[in-house]
């Protein structure tokens, strides 16, 4: 069976998933889950969370993100982007970590306050503390290169490169003209992550998806 992805194009853990394929060269269907009857059945029907990205192969519908990232990597397709050291792949898995716990947790929490209309500010202000708490843990573990790990792209990579997109978008929503002036190494990765093609590709089907909820 051929791999089928089941995605959300503007899903920061969807986008992930297909950096990951992207950039390892799977041939793999990837289909938007929601706003097709037929598709949201089939989701409902193969994983009870009803969560995106989910992939389809070999009969195993397999959700949630990083897991995803690891079973395509265990295929052995395409490139590897697994470090091949071991205290690399520690480090991979860290960063991974730090990004899905400590910056999207509070992050998801801000996105249903972009609106001042009816914003919680108290909310916000705690939910924006803890995400400069996480983005601070990140910046820690990074120099400044172009690559969380070595000189190429590594899960890691995959990711931390949408959330730092979202992170980037809300800074300015929330009062922050330059949400990476305090975590210059950051900064920089990001400036240079977003120079690889594959993350170039994931990026721009973020604003065009970004762009059509916002009505712009």
């Amino acid at each position: 069976m051929s791999i089928k992805i089941l995605n959300a194009q503007l899903s920061p853990f969807s986008a992930r998933v297909r950096l990951a394929v992207y950039a390892k060269g799977i041939d793999a269907e990837i289909v938007d889950a929601f706003g097709n009857t037929e598709l949201e059945a089939e989701l409902e029907k193969l994983n009870p969370m009803q969560k995106v990205p989910t992939l389809l192969h070999n009969g195993m519908a397999l959700p949630e993100s990083e897991v995803i990232c690891e079973y395509l990597e265990d295929l052995g397709l395409g490139i590897s982007l697994r470090p091949e050291d071991v205290a690399g792949r520690a480090r991979m898995r860290l960063l991974s970590r730090i990004g899905d716990l400590y910056i999207m947790e509070p992050m998801t929490k801000l996105f249903g306050h972009i609106n001042p209309k009816g914003r919680d500010q108290a909310l916000v202000d705690r939910e924006l503390a803890e995400l400069d708490k996480g983005i601070r843990w990140l910046a820690f573990y990074l120099d400044g290169s172009p690559y969380a790990i070595g000189n190429r792209l590594s899960l890691a990579d995959c990711t931390l490169a949408p959330m730092l997109y979202f992170y980037d978008q809300i800074g300015p929503m929330f009062g922050s003209v330059d949400p990476f002036a305090h975590v210059p190494t950051l900064g920089a990765y990001y400036r240079g992550l977003k120079n690889d093609p594959h993350v170039v590709r994931v990026l721009d089907e973020l604003a065009v998806a970004l762009r059509k909820v916002m009505g712009r």
